[in-house]
């Protein structure tokens, strides 16, 4: 198992190093802030992994192939205890505080990275600070979000891009706006669904087959509907990097729906297998069976991208609702949304 670290400016520069170097496998096992006391400028230094499923060696003894996932289990519990060790080191003199105490294992409970709590802790004395310098840092798009032109949706199968859309879709059709929606989903059970979306929203559907297609359209329609459109889900997240330079010019947000409830070093793969020109915003969905919502504050900082809104509720559930970005600060500290 290679195990690298790497420094950079931005976050953003610092997982193109670890794709470079490690590939797109590579797992993140820490991220840290660091600030120059002369300087005062500050680095982000990330440490990252990469499981090669070729070594059979460990501490020179050989071992026989069954015994490779307990080599593999050896490394890993190594490679946690040396971080715990880092981690202690950092937290032990703000500990000191009992205030500050309190305030550190509220957002570790909260979900909050480790790393990304003690950062905010330098900042912050109690929980009103907290709550403000989350609210201010925490960017979100401008607006409501139903008087944005329209939105296409990217993400991982299952976090509910789909079920997102149709959502947005009755909250723009409740002001009585003209609607259209596309998809790139050519499967028989989207193409069922996304028809009889149109046919509960009482809009025009439309299944996209060439991607070329797509910019005539929008540029057609977009002067008298607003238009949402969704993609297949897969892996690497294909069609945002294969539709990046054909809609850079079309005025629809290009949103990254991200699971509340999915670990934060699975969403920060996504982010690191994924071109950031490529959308330029975030969503979250499920926040209602997220155990808690730090993950919100965490994948907003590594991503670097607005908050476009915060969602819940399934396709057929009466009670899904969309919530306005400004709710993540209140979600994270407290628990609850505001319409």
């Amino acid at each position: 198992m290679k195990i690298r670290k790497f420094q950079g400016k931005t976050f953003k520069e610092v997982l193109e190093m670890v794709k470079n170097e490690l590939g797109p496998e590579a797992v993140i096992l820490s991220s840290n802030t660091k600030r120059d006391p002369i300087t005062n400028f500050s680095s982000i230094e990330v440490t990252a992994a990469l499981d090669e499923s070729k070594e059979t060696a460990f501490n020179q003894i050989s071992l026989e192939d069954n015994h490779k996932p307990l080599h593999l289990e050896i490394e890993k519990i190594k490679m946690e205890m040396a971080l715990l060790r880092d981690s202690i080191a950092k937290i032990l003199p703000v500990m000191n505080d009992n205030s500050k105490s309190s305030l550190y294992r509220l957002m570790i409970q909260s979900g909050i990275e480790h790393n990304l709590a003690v950062l905010l802790l330098e900042r912050v004395s109690h929980i009103d600070e907290l709550r403000e310098i989350l609210s201010r840092e925490i960017k979100v798009t401008e607006g409501e979000i139903q008087n944005h032109k329209g939105f296409i949706f990217f993400g991982l199968p299952g976090v509910g891009k789909t079920t997102s859309l149709y959502k947005l879709g009755k909250l723009i059709k409740s002001r009585n706006e003209k609607l259209m929606l596309l998809s790139f989903d050519q499967r028989i059970s989207s193409v069922a669904q996304i028809k009889e979306m149109s046919i509960k929203l009482r809009c025009e559907a439309k299944i996209v087959k060439d991607p070329k297609d797509l910019y005539k359209i929008v540029h057609k329609e977009i002067g008298r509907n607003k238009i949402l459109i969704d993609t297949p889900g897969d892996g690497k997240i294909t069609y945002a990097s294969l539709l990046r330079d054909l809609i850079k010019d079309i005025p629809l947000r290009k949103c990254l729906v991200l699971d509340t409830s999915m670990a934060t070093s699975a969403s920060v793969n996504t982010l690191m297998n994924l071109d950031p020109k490529a959308y330029d915003c975030i969503a979250f969905s499920k926040i209602d069976i997220a155990h808690n919502y730090g993950n919100i504050y965490n994948l907003h900082f590594y991503s670097g991208k607005p908050i476009t809104f915060l969602t819940l509720g399934g396709y057929n559930d009466e009670k899904a609702i969309i919530y306005p970005p400004y709710n993540a600060a209140n979600l994270i500290i407290g628990g609850f949304c505001e319409n």
